[in-house]
């Protein structure tokens, strides 16, 4: 039902734009022509009427030569002869040969005129001595008329001769009016002849001719609409409706494995978008095949790096709290990786019944591989560390073995100390890690400037060296990697280690657990909603010295 909607939506539409095209084609073909006949037709009464004045000019001449320029006197005395008949006689029949709306002689004077004799008299002589005043613009074209020369009036050259004319609108009429001069004996101007011309006359035939046109060309356009429907209807609504029955069937198709065959051959655009379609439906089912590929091969890793987590976070001390035997000191300590798995780690372990072994460190890089090189470098300095080696000896031995064979060219920072619980004295190397933060008991918690030596792995044969740091009853020792120092929010701007410092001396006084929460805290909420690109590290010790029995 849907399917029948739509096409019959279609070829409707088609239908109805093609019958406002052929109207609109039709109003614009009949504005045009009627614009063009138009301007046709008005120069053409132009000429008309031109020729109409210039012979009434000559004829009118004649009649008062031949009565010894009787003009004048018909004016003085306002009676008419056989002469003055002859007169009224020509003009009437000049105005019915040209079909024109009136002719009429007058004599000009300064503010009007006097009539001799016009074709709208009833009776012969009824405008003789009737005066008029000039209309519009008139009195100026009928001193250029009365100016007129013979030779120019009767110029061969119709293009030098005096055009003398008014128009004017009148009931949506043109009316054309020209002003010849009427000569006496000796070539001078007595009077005007004036014919007038309204394109009322022939507005009807134009209007019945552009009429009849446009039924003819509406005829032939409607005929041409329909073949053109007809001709659209096969060629591109009927294969459009079959390439929408197939796109229908792409669900199905792509299901079954199996690409919907269009059918369609119209040799054009239509048959190419046909193709384009059965090609995308190959696409799509080698693409959701390959993705379906992809998919369970993620699944595979994501499990993978999901054991790979579970392993990684095995390895650290994650138990708290630790020792819970021991009294001396209390140790908290986080990681959070910025991928699946992480470079850093941390690690705290019991040397003997006296001497905590303590590391933060750092390794090159992220993910798997970092992960894999940071396992090997925490055994490593476990193992040389409980060996009860000193932290400058112990990073020398994890140093040379890891450069005995290391392709990746991988390097770890790291910080080494060793804590004896009995005097509350560290002693440390700094392989190029972070500088710790320290709080001694009756202080506040500030950077320790220790000294610093190159990371491990980064060549053979490094020489580090180490320091020790007392620390009183109470005291506390906050170790951490760059992830804190160098989150960043959504304006790139750094945490920066004063910014940790502060959150350090907000919760100074609180366990070690507390004061990594507060440090986790503040970072969180100085890098918002920006990605975490590097792992986050800490570890806090406070060392409470032996109680006495």
């Amino acid at each position: 039902m849907e399917k029948t909607k739509v096409t019959k939506s279609l070829a409707f539409k088609t239908m109805l734009r093609l019958f406002v095209i052929v109207i609109v084609l039709s109003l614009i073909a009949a504005a045009v022509i009627g614009a063009v006949s138009y301007a046709g037709l008005v120069n053409e009464v132009r000429n008309y009427t031109y020729e109409a004045a210039l012979k009434g000019s000559l004829v009118t001449s004649s009649d008062n030569q031949a009565d010894d320029n009787n003009i004048e006197n018909y004016l003085k005395t306002g009676k008419t002869d056989k002469n003055y008949e002859n007169i009224f006689l020509n003009l009437m029949l000049i105005n019915d040969d040209y079909g024109l709306q009136c002719c009429e002689i007058f004599v000009p004077h300064e503010d009007y005129v006097t009539y001799l004799t016009s074709t709208n008299d009833k009776v012969l002589g009824e405008s003789l001595n009737k005066t008029s005043k000039y209309f519009g613009e008139e009195k100026s074209y009928v001193s250029r008329a009365m100016n007129v020369s013979a030779d120019t009036e009767l110029n061969p050259d119709k293009s030098k001769r005096e055009n003398i004319y008014t128009e004017n609108e009148k009931n949506g009429a043109k009316i054309v009016t020209y002003y010849t001069p009427v000569l006496d004996s000796n070539g001078k101007a007595v009077a005007v002849f004036a014919a007038s011309y309204s394109t009322d006359k022939v507005l009807g035939t134009i209007f019945g001719y552009i009429g009849g046109l446009i039924g003819v060309s509406l005829g032939v356009m409607l005929l041409s609409v329909i073949i053109l429907y007809f001709s659209i209807r096969k060629h591109i609504i009927k294969p459009v409706t079959k390439l929408t029955e197939s796109v229908r069937t792409i669900k199905e198709s792509v299901k079954n494995r199996q690409v919907v065959n269009t059918d369609i051959r119209t040799g054009d655009e239509i048959e190419e978008l046909a193709v384009s379609f059965e090609d995308m439906n190959r696409d799509l089912i080698g693409y959701i095949d390959e993705n379906t590929r992809i998919t369970a091969e993620k699944q595979r890793l994501d499990t993978e790096l999901s054991l790979a987590t579970g392993i990684q976070a095995g390895m650290l001390p994650d138990k708290f709290p630790a020792f819970p035997e021991r009294n001396d000191f209390d140790i908290y300590a986080s990681m959070k990786p910025a991928k699946e798995v992480g470079g850093d780690f941390y690690d705290f372990f019991m040397i003997d019944e006296n001497k905590l072994g303590i590391v933060m460190a750092d390794v090159s890089g992220k993910g798997v591989p970092a992960a894999l090189f940071m396992m090997h470098s925490k055994i490593l300095l476990k193992s040389y560390t409980l060996m009860k080696k000193t932290p400058k000896a112990a990073l020398e031995e994890v140093n040379r073995q890891i450069c005995e064979n290391n392709p990746e060219e991988m390097f770890v920072t790291v910080w080494l100390g060793v804590l004896d619980l009995e005097t509350g004295v560290f002693t440390a190397a700094n392989a190029g890690h972070e500088k710790p933060a320290v709080k001694q008991a009756d202080g506040s918690f500030e950077l320790y400037m220790d000294k610093h030596g190159i990371m491990v792995g980064y060549m053979d044969g490094i020489r580090f060296k180490e320091y020790e740091l007392k620390l009183t009853k109470g005291a506390k020792l906050f170790l951490y990697t760059d992830g804190v120092a160098e989150a960043t929010n959504a304006n790139e701007e750094l945490f920066g280690t004063d910014r940790m410092i502060e959150a350090l001396r907000t919760a100074e006084d609180k366990t070690p657990k507390e004061i990594l929460k507060a440090v986790d805290d503040a970072v969180n909420k100085f890098v918002g909603e920006a990605p975490q690109f590097d792992d986050l590290t800490m570890l806090c010790i406070e060392y409470n010295g032996k109680t006495e029995e």
